[in-house]
């Protein structure tokens, strides 16, 4: 009769027989109303925020006529910064003076408060601080003089010895296309708080795009 031992067998991870429970997949019900509170909630949250950069912080521009050509063509698209903006000699800027509402203006800033300007329109030269500004973006030599200015001389209140000098809280600004921009020359000293904005970059047309300032100090 054959014996038999009663072995032990040690079963390892390896070995033994893993026998794992299958759950079955949970399904989560969706609450439709909180979906939808959520899409209208996030809408409602992009719209403020587009209302807010659109309003007081970046709007676009569309440029309208010649007076800032060569450096801007009529319909060239432009971004506006209207944050916390205090004009800066070079810069291009918007704004609406009073004494033509509703139509907003977009000219190069050639000086501000403290500044005194002489042009010279034998010449065609434009003077700040008594320094011939090197201006490479206009289209031609200033020789168009404007009723602000006519009136200063009339009064004899405007030489080279006897320049313009620019308020606090104002600036002084001319279009590129300088015999064919009603600006500063017409209309005088522009206040700061007629701004609406600086022209940041040119975006359109696309083979143009890039920033429009310069600086014009020397």
């Amino acid at each position: 009769m054959n014996e038999f031992k009663n072995e032990k067998i040690n079963e390892t991870p390896e070995t033994a027989e893993v026998v794992t429970e299958v759950s079955e997949p949970e399904v989560q019900k969706i609450d439709y109303k909180k979906e939808i509170f959520e899409w209208v909630k996030a809408i409602v949250v992009a719209l403020v925020v587009a209302f807010l950069l659109r309003n007081y912080v970046l709007t676009l521009a569309k440029v309208d006529g010649q007076s800032m050509e060569p450096t801007l063509q009529h319909a060239d698209r432009l971004y506006v910064n209207k944050v916390a903006y205090t004009p800066e000699k070079g810069d291009v800027v918007i704004f609406e003076p009073a004494s033509d509402p509703g139509r907003p203006y977009i000219k190069r800033v050639i000086a501000t408060e403290g500044d005194t300007v002489y042009i010279d329109f034998a010449t065609g030269e434009v003077f700040v601080n008594d320094v011939l500004l090197d201006e490479p973006y206009i289209s031609e030599p200033t020789h168009l003089v404007g009723s602000y200015i006519n009136f200063l001389m009339a009064m004899g209140a405007y030489s080279k010895e006897q320049p313009i000098e620019i308020e606090p809280g104002y600036f002084w600004a001319m279009g590129d296309n300088r015999n064919a921009s009603k600006d500063s020359r017409e209309i005088g000293q522009i206040p700061v708080s007629e701004l609406i904005g600086h022209a940041v970059f040119r975006f359109w047309p696309l083979n143009n795009m890039g920033t429009v300032d310069f600086d014009v100090e020397q």
